[in-house]
């Protein structure tokens, strides 16, 4: 059984040699450039640009709404003709917009 094993692994073995790069790159053998500036290294804390959040006492979570709610005239549907957006005015509906079956 070895002896057919072999040659098996050795046909196989053979193409995927040719894959292997011979020598190592340039870049990885040479040598680090002694007169490549730095910069010398400097001390940072590890929490530098940290925003502090204090606990504070809850809100009026209906005034929070109001405040975040459009105002009138900011937006919204009111004052637009529907006639010229697509998908209002369907033919043969009778100018009434689809419900959905409801």
């Amino acid at each position: 059984m070895f002896k057919l094993l072999k040659p098996a692994v050795l046909a196989a073995a053979l193409p995927l040699a040719a894959c292997v790069p011979t020598a190592a790159p340039d870049w990885l053998v040479l040598p680090a450039d002694p007169a490549f500036p730095v910069r010398p290294p400097r001390y940072s804390t590890a929490t530098a640009g940290v925003q502090r959040f204090d606990v504070v006492d809850p809100k009026d979570w209906r005034e929070l709404n109001r405040q975040v709610t459009p105002k009138a005239g900011e937006g919204g549907m009111e004052g637009m003709d529907h006639s010229k957006m697509p998908g209002m005015n369907m033919p043969g509906m009778g100018g009434k917009r689809d419900t959905g079956g409801r």
